[in-house]
């Protein structure tokens, strides 16, 4: 999904917006949604909820049609939208605080109603972008973003300063011993502003980095390689934890994007 750039008072917080376009309404599918560590936003223009399934579920959780999701460390699945067109965004860590005032780790794996989080605020934001023209649709949701932007750190400066190495895959106890700290108490503060351990971020970050090459056709164990995997078998454990599924059960899926995998119709 290609996203459109924030503007620079929101790139410390923002990756990037998306907008998809109304089609023909299908008929509703579930999906594997596979995670990326970070927390999103998404409006579902068609006002349909959005319905999600955790491990070991069997009844789905309603949640409502503007939703905040925390950062997820698991796949998931959802009733995928049925055509109405959608809205969102994808933060950066610490954008949680920074925007809506939360802690990562209380949203951690979860999805909420953002009027849960911003009251009538959310509401007020619905009105405006149904009301207006598709092309206006990131305007008015940033313009909102920025009225709610908080004067406020949302990482800790040693965290901040380190995140892409822990991106990259160096050790967590070098890292943490370059900051200052003990490696419990560098996971601590990272946990506090990412949602999550650096261990668990730094594996989702090379779970991204192979994605593309999953769903291609190369040699798996030439994905292992190109991945920083130390061979083929820890390619498949790593991608198992993370997608809920082996690689080669994903590349078979033949997902149209790379997070979301559909789920086969059960037969009649």
């Amino acid at each position: 999904m290609h996203l459109l750039p924030p503007s620079p008072a929101l790139r410390p917080w923002i990756v990037g917006y998306w907008h998809v376009a109304a089609t023909a309404t299908g008929t509703a599918r579930r999906e594997w949604v596979l995670p990326d560590g970070h927390a999103h936003l998404a409006l579902r223009l068609d006002g349909t909820p959005l319905r999600k399934w955790m491990d070991g579920e069997t009844g789905a959780r309603c949640i409502g049609d503007l939703i905040l999701a925390g950062p997820h460390s698991r796949v998931y699945r959802k009733e995928a939208a049925s055509g109405g067109g959608s809205l969102g965004v994808v933060f950066r860590p610490g954008a949680l605080r920074a925007l809506f005032g939360v802690a990562p780790h209380e949203l951690a794996d979860r999805h909420v109603a953002l009027e849960d989080v911003w009251g009538t605020a959310a509401a007020m934001l619905r009105e405006r972008i149904h009301a207006a023209a598709p092309e206006r649709h990131v305007e008015l949701l940033e313009a909102q973003l920025l009225a709610r932007l908080r004067p406020c750190r949302g990482l800790h400066p040693q965290v901040a300063a380190r995140l892409g190495e822990v991106e990259a895959g160096t050790r967590i106890a070098a890292i943490a011993r370059s900051a200052g700290y003990s490696a419990r108490r560098f996971t601590d503060l990272f946990r506090q502003g990412v949602g999550m351990t650096p261990r668990c971020y730094a594996g989702l970050c090379r779970f991204a980095r192979v994605l593309p090459a999953a769903a291609g056709d190369s040699a798996w164990a030439n994905v292992a390689l190109d991945g920083g995997f130390s061979d083929q078998a820890h390619l498949i454990r790593e991608f198992r934890a993370h997608a809920g599924m082996t690689p080669g059960q994903y590349r078979r899926a033949a997902p149209r994007a790379l997070r979301h995998v559909p789920i086969a119709a059960p037969a009649n």
